[in-house]
């Protein structure tokens, strides 16, 4: 492992923000963590979360969820979570540089090879980027962000700070005897069946957007840590290998695989299931057009332009990606020959 390779940490809005109003004592605490790092020798990319909450505590009465609404609350936002996590570096004689970016500016070779040149300037520099998705143009979320800024840096590892220690069995919110998942050698459907449903209020995450982040990592070749920002030095154990959380080990590919298409097919939990015939896998082998024909199936409500699995008779996950076509679960076949899933928005996960 090269160790000049970044370190890239995300950190929720929960964890920064509290009632609509900057956590100083939090942010005191991320401040020495990153010192004690960045003094230790680390490189240190920093995605942080929280610009939304801050804007909506300043904006009229209205529906949180309208997007339009978080868009304008981003942009109020942005400068004073900037401002405080920059004052509170400055604090622990760290310099801090600030990136708004896109899945696109990742994704796009151009945009990709200039945002690089300056994220690497900036390591070299001793500067500390903080990043955040430019939710004032669409809301995403940064946990898929930071995968990929992790794809795109060769970082050592992605650690994700959140509500929760970790992945469970169940969840930890409303089941007092659920089980953290120390390790997941390997993500698969069942792993992300984990997760459930919970979104955290404050955030646009949760831990199915996670697992998102963590399928990217895992199938670019870098390790992911989601653990608890409140567990005693977290980020400072995870950087350096020990146990705390959940490790997502990255997963062995014969091949490189395509960043956008990655993004493509995991920028969001999956909709639903298709169930294919035995035809399928060698179409998904030869990364083909799968078509209406060899699905089956259908678990859940799948609209055109969601993302979803595919599943052999076997139930083997062989691949994701964005429908072209909508699907009801009331629907136990599809006679088409119509492509289901665009060729160049799924991954594979069938090796040649």
């Amino acid at each position: 492992m090269d160790q000049r390779a970044p370190i890239v940490i995300k950190i929720g809005t929960s964890s920064l923000i509290s009632a609509g109003r900057i956590d100083q004592s939090r942010m005191v605490e991320l401040s020495d963590t990153l010192a004690a790092l960045h003094a230790a020798g680390h490189r240190i990319v920093l995605v942080a979360s929280g610009a939304i909450a801050l804007g909506n505590a300043r904006l009229r009465s209205g529906a949180e969820s309208d997007p339009v609404r978080r868009q304008l609350a981003a942009a109020l936002g942005q400068n004073a979570l900037f401002d405080a996590l920059r004052r509170t570096l400055e604090s622990a004689a760290l310099t801090a540089a600030q990136f708004l970016l896109t899945p696109v500016d990742l994704t796009d070779d151009a945009h990709r090879d200039s945002v690089r040149g300056a994220l690497q300037l900036a390591l070299d520099e001793g500067v500390i980027p903080l990043v955040n998705e430019n939710d004032a143009v669409m809301v995403r979320n940064n946990d898929v962000l930071a995968a990929l800024l992790g794809t795109v840096l060769n970082a050592q590892r992605v650690v994700i700070l959140t509500d929760v220690p970790g992945l469970h069995d169940s969840n930890p919110h409303s089941n007092d005897d659920a089980r953290l998942i120390p390790v997941i050698s390997e993500m698969s459907a069942e792993i992300e069946r984990l997760a459930g449903v919970s979104v955290s209020a404050a955030g646009t995450g949760g831990m199915l957007s996670k697992l998102c982040a963590a399928w990217i990592s895992s199938l670019s070749g870098v390790e992911v840590v989601i653990a608890s920002a409140s567990e005693p030095n977290a980020v400072v154990r995870a950087v350096n290998g020990d146990s705390v959380g959940t490790l997502v080990r990255p997963r062995e590919r014969n091949k490189q695989q395509d960043i956008g298409r990655l993004w493509r097919a995991f920028s969001t939990p999956p909709a639903g299931q298709l169930m294919c015939d035995s035809g399928a896998e060698q179409v998904v082998r030869q990364e083909g057009s799968l078509l209406g024909r060899h699905v089956v199936n259908v678990e859940g409500e799948i609209r055109p332009g969601d993302i979803a699995n595919v599943l052999l008779p076997d139930g083997r996950l062989v691949a994701r990606g964005r429908s072209r076509l909508g699907f009801s679960s009331s629907r136990s076949a599809i006679s088409t020959d119509t492509s289901v899933l665009q060729k160049c928005d799924y991954v594979s996960f069938l090796e040649d």
